[in-house]
């Protein structure tokens, strides 16, 4: 996927033009921990290229922990990136030293810059758009994130760096490893690998990149992806980085392998599950390191575990160590499970009766005299597992009653650790 960082000062209207982009592309969007606020990446696309979007933090030259801290994420983000929209004030008469210092920042990366002067609603046009000239980008796109104004021009421009690539799609499922620092993820794939790959410390955070590997596990292939430990809170200069490569893992994932220590589940593991779910991943929980966990207290782990990640509980769980290479014969057999759940077909006909027998014996409230019939029903993807409903008024559907569908419907058909979306679409008219 092509990726764009968006940087500048503090105040020159990246985050505005950072949400414009975004609703330009229909980007889903994630908040990424960062030193002063949380930063946020999305995914989308322009005509029918992928591309990412990054919004970063004001860079400012002034010395102190904070801001050098700012500076640090700000070039991990522009390492990171294919294309850098660097936004400067296009309503003031003379460039900033600032600016000059970021651009020669700029320039060391190597990388292709786009100049994004904004603001240009101030007196309906730019003081003088071309004194950015001096910055060695060539001519700036004059914009108004605020009004939206030429916005068109700089999508195009965006397009147009885009490489044409054809993808290949994966022959094998792809696996990805899941959760925060230390909790056995690395010496879990290095087990199944039965080699170090990846480097193994007891210091949070040693692998900085996703691995990728290909392993047979009982005659069936996979694609496995270890990835970085995903934090929240306050981050050193790796975190951020690091953060965005463990949610591209996910996002690049069939399934994950949500690994936990069941004796320390957090927010931060509450917070995973969250994304889980919002990302529509499949995939198992991993309760790792059981040969330290005190036997006397699984009941409470679990029952913290199940509080914690009530999100994904439709995931099956098993406890391991990754260590001692204990219950790994479980958590194969579980991988199995759900990568033939994933691929379990039905046909037209038998979701529509099921879903038809589920709202029959369970109806919706009605909204006034308006009650709910269904036309059509059938699955439109496979994972996650989308079923499409066509109906006479979509809109008396709630959520609860959509999660109660989902529910029933995984239930009927015993679809572990599959996630499944139901989408209502009103009946057209003919």
């Amino acid at each position: 996927m092509f990726r764009v960082a968006i940087v500048g000062r503090p105040n020159t209207g990246k985050s505005t033009l950072f949400n414009r982009l975004i609703k330009r592309s229909k980007s889903v969007t994630w908040e990424l921990p960062g030193t002063t606020r949380d930063y946020v990446y999305g995914e989308g696309s322009i005509g029918d290229k992928k591309v990412s979007f990054l919004d970063t933090g004001g860079i400012s030259f002034e010395q102190s922990e904070l801001t050098e801290k700012i500076r640090l994420q700000v070039q991990l983000a522009i390492e990171e990136s294919d294309l850098v929209l660097f936004v400067v004030d296009g309503s003031i008469a003379v460039v900033p030293e600032e600016d000059k210092k970021i651009a020669n920042m700029l320039h060391k990366s190597k990388k292709e810059v786009i100049v994004v002067a904004n603001k240009c609603d101030i007196g309906e046009k730019c003081s003088d758009p071309f004194i950015f000239m001096e910055l060695g980008f060539g001519p700036p796109v004059t914009i108004s994130a605020l009004k939206g104004k030429n916005l068109d021009e700089l999508l195009e421009l965006i397009e147009e760096k885009i490489p044409e690539v054809t993808i290949q799609p994966y022959v094998y499922p792809r696996v990805a490893i899941i959760g925060k620092p230390n909790v056995g993820k690395s010496t879990l794939l290095n087990t199944i690998l039965g080699k170090e790959r990846a480097i193994v410390s007891d210091t949070p955070g040693t692998t900085r990149d996703v691995i990728e590997n290909i392993v047979e596990i009982e005659g069936e292939k996979y694609i496995f992806l270890d990835t970085p430990g995903m934090r929240r809170g306050k981050l050193n200069k790796f975190d951020f980085v690091i953060s965005l490569r463990s949610l591209r893992g996910m996002r690049e994932s069939d399934i994950c392998l949500f690994t936990i220590d069941p004796a320390n589940v957090s927010r931060t593991d509450e917070h995973l599950a969250g994304l889980l779910y919002k990302n529509k991943k499949s995939g198992i929980i991993v309760m790792n390191k059981l040969d330290v966990v005190n036997t006397e207290e699984v009941e409470k782990y679990l029952n913290e575990a199940a509080y914690r990640l009530r999100p994904i509980l439709f995931y099956p769980s098993v406890m391991i160590s990754a260590l001692k290479k204990k219950n790994l014969h479980l958590l194969f057999k579980l991988l199995k499970i759900v990568r033939d759940n994933i691929e379990r077909k039905f046909s037209d006909s038998t979701v529509l009766k099921t879903i038809l027998s589920i709202v029959t014996k369970n109806p919706p409230p009605r909204k006034g005299k308006r009650f709910l019939k269904i036309y059509e029903a059938k699955i439109v993807k496979k994972n996650p597992k989308t079923i499409l409903i066509i109906v006479n008024f979509p809109d008396i559907i709630k959520d609860d009653y959509k999660r109660y569908l989902t529910s029933k419907f995984r239930e009927k058909f015993d679809l572990k650790g599959v996630f499944i979306d139901i989408i209502f679409k009103k009946r057209e008219k003919r």
